[in-house]
């Protein structure tokens, strides 16, 4: 079984995919199958994954010729190919490279059919759609979901081949839980991609709201982490300045490696308040390391609440306390007012909660049965068989 992954890029300023992608690859090659990874050089690669694996990795040039593209996947006879995302041209050329061999393939949207998504640059989207992005999502052989909310959406839009629903995977011993709280500060932390997106002005503005209605919160923090554009970022800065939380909201670029699992590991609370998410790598990242969550229903999460499973992660190994962190429908006021009951909890109820969540995480979304789940569903489109329990 060869199988050929492809995403435009896997550049460390570019969120989440260039991390999953290449973690994805990385279990599929330890589990056996013969994978390689296409994509385009960019400045900040994150190929490091691959390290020691038998994954091959292919990188084109920009600008490389869609026949040089061609002669390779004819020249390498794959099995099957998996598009790590959609809407550029090259994917759908692909598809088309795909189709004229008769290779099966798959389209992963990466969130790019949320509603939130197809919200921005509306027009651009329905005329991508109208001209090539529908027909090669219905002759796709399967599309490659992490959560049932990402498949319904698909669902919605009239397309009804196989979906699949298998979450992201990270590796887990990378992102090691607390042993304690005796250096973790009073401190809010969001790390992702600084985006429009991701809520940060209504995360800035609940806890302007907390600080303003409570004053034994006023040696907490909040620390914005991540890359994103220059002007949203200075933005987000000006905004911080007029409300006068200079002191106590902090912008910062981002970080990678042991650095970054020590952000997460000192800070008392992670939050991605974003509006729309088909994963949030982030999200397990923090619990992980035993950091109690808050997000939003526009996420996957809602197990987190721990009245219901999600992602089919299975609770029954929390006992009878399942409550992970907290998702919520995002508001001001909603955010603010968990924030608060956060704020309030003991550092002992933090710890426990953050030790929850760090089990759930390394039985559920460790990346080794992820890139099991993913050769299953490859076996089963090659060579057919009984469908997988998490195809749809």
């Amino acid at each position: 079984m060869k199988i050929l992954t492809f995403i435009v890029d896997i550049d460390n300023t570019h969120g989440g995919p260039s991390r999953s992608v290449p973690m994805l690859v990385k279990g599929l090659a330890e589990v056996g199958v013969d994978i390689t990874l296409m994509t385009f050089r960019s400045d900040d690669m994150n190929t490091h994954a691959l390290d020691g694996t038998s994954a091959k990795l292919k990188i084109y040039e920009q600008g490389t010729s869609i026949k040089e593209i061609e002669s390779f996947i004819l020249d390498e006879k794959f099995d099957l190919i998996q598009m790590q995302s959609m809407w550029a041209p090259i994917y759908h050329k692909v598809a088309k490279i795909a189709r004229k061999y008769n290779i099966p393939y798959i389209v992963t949207p990466r969130g790019m059919l949320e509603p939130w998504s197809l919200s921005q640059s509306k027009w651009k989207k329905k005329l991508a759609m109208w001209l090539y992005q529908m027909n090669d999502l219905k002759k796709a052989s399967c599309i490659f979901t992490t959560a049932e909310m990402e498949a319904q959406h698909v669902r919605d839009l009239g397309v009804n081949v196989p979906m699949s629903v298998i979450p992201n995977g990270i590796e887990t011993d990378g992102y090691a839980c607390r042993s304690s709280m005796d250096s973790v500060k009073k401190q809010i932390l969001f790390l992702s991609r600084v985006h429009v997106k991701k809520g940060i002005e209504i995360l800035i503005d609940a806890f302007k709201k907390v600080r303003e209605e409570s004053v034994e919160f006023q040696d907490w923090s909040v620390v914005v982490v991540g890359n994103g554009e220059p002007e949203y970022i200075n933005s987000l800065k000006l905004k911080v300045e007029s409300l006068g939380m200079q002191g106590c909201v902090k912008i910062l670029p981002p970080v990678f490696g042991d650095a970054k699992t020590k952000l997460y590991q000192e800070s008392s609370l992670f939050c991605l308040p974003s509006y729309s998410e088909n994963f949030g790598m982030v999200i397990a990242e923090a619990m992980s390391c035993g950091v109690p969550a808050i997000t939003t229903n526009g996420t996957p999460w809602q197990l987190l609440n721990g009245d219901c499973s999600t992602m089919g992660a299975s609770l029954d190994i929390l006992g009878e306390n399942k409550k992970t962190g907290w998702c919520i429908d995002l508001s001001v006021d909603n955010l603010a007012k968990v924030l608060k009951n956060a704020m309030s909890m003991s550092a002992e109820d933090l710890y426990e909660m953050g030790q929850r969540g760090s089990k759930l995480v390394n039985e559920n979304f460790n990346y080794r049965p992820v890139a099991e789940k993913t050769k299953a569903l490859y076996e089963w489109i090659i060579n057919g068989g009984e469908k997988p329990s998490f195809v749809q």
